[in-house]
């Protein structure tokens, strides 16, 4: 809840603004950002100049057959074992087809959506690109161990799409699906799923393994992000308590409840609202550039302790 929707801020008979809003398809959007770089990356490969330097080329070498060779942005675990760590990055904006990246930018769409409303664009950036890179880091691990040819070249944002899945069938977890565009289903169930057919085909050497380890991977960053790292970000992000807090929620308990945590909790509750309506109020009645600092630190703290309850419950309003 912004301080426009506060009852102080209202003129008589004004109703309150809307909380949730379209986000933006295209313009100041990171989702619309990593779809139009993976396209021109994508159109770019298709020129014949570039595409060997891109994506490699596969040679004839008679009588030995064709043999790939690779090219310079490719993940290949044998040459980012001697040190091509670039790979495990730029992997992530090439695919290999137009129904790879179709389906890819797809999932980016409906997955990213939700999340960009809730998160800042610097944020999205650095979680899709960690889901991605712990896809490929699992594949380089199993290139490394034999389980994978570890010249075998794979590429896509795959790694990132099923991170991105996880964090949604966390956060989201009764959001609704559809397989095919046609069959509703729970996300959570999806991202099961998902993951059970990652595991089947890795184990049995299905014919694209070295591909599911890297969303089997995604996924299961996704997930553990959503669970704890989430939390961890809030507090990086905000730094501790502001010096108004655990004095003031001390002294505000009385002595038999003290040593409750849960009663802590409330209490800080309690007073954390009261005194972000007291810097509201100040900032709709004297400008934002009275504040002084520990009061922007306290609104900021606010904030993100807001975001991740409300992404805890499975909704989001913008603040």
């Amino acid at each position: 809840m912004s301080w426009r929707d506060r009852d102080y801020a209202r003129q008589e008979g004004e109703s309150p603004r809307p909380i949730f809003r379209r986000a933006p398809l295209l313009g100041s959007s990171i989702v619309s950002t990593l779809i139009g770089v993976n396209i021109a990356v994508f159109v770019l490969g298709m020129s014949p100049t570039l595409h060997g330097y891109i994506h490699g080329q596969d040679v004839q070498r008679f009588p030995m057959g064709y043999q790939h060779l690779p090219g310079f942005f490719e993940l290949i675990g044998g040459r980012v074992l001697r040190g091509e760590i670039w790979r495990l990055f730029t992997a992530q904006y090439l695919h290999a087809s137009l129904g790879h990246i179709f389906l890819n930018m797809l999932g980016l769409h409906f997955l990213g959506r939700p999340l960009e409303r809730m998160w800042s664009p610097r944020k999205f950036f650095v979680l899709y690109t960690i889901a991605g890179l712990a896809g490929n880091l699992f594949f380089t691990v199993l290139s490394a161990r034999g389980v994978i040819n570890p010249y075998v070249p794979a590429v896509g944002a795959s790694g990132c799409i099923y991170g991105l899945l996880g964090i949604v069938a966390v956060l989201f977890p009764t959001a609704t699906v559809y397989i095919y565009f046609l069959f509703p289903i729970r996300i959570r169930t999806a991202a099961a799923i998902f993951g059970g057919i990652a595991i089947w085909s890795i184990l049995e050497r299905g014919a694209n393994y070295g591909g599911e380890a890297c969303h089997l991977a995604g996924l299961v960053f996704g997930v553990w992000w959503a669970m704890k790292g989430e939390g961890w970000w809030v507090r990086r992000a905000a730094g501790s308590a502001p010096k108004w807090g655990r004095r003031r929620i001390r002294d505000a308990m009385p002595g038999f409840l003290r040593p409750s945590k849960f009663a802590e909790k409330i209490a800080e509750r309690r007073i954390e609202q009261e005194e972000v309506d007291r810097i509201l109020k100040k900032v709709y009645e004297q400008g934002v550039f009275n504040l002084t600092e520990e009061e922007k630190r306290t609104l900021q703290y606010a904030t993100e302790q807001q975001r991740l309850r409300d992404a805890q419950a499975g909704r989001t309003d913008r603040l």
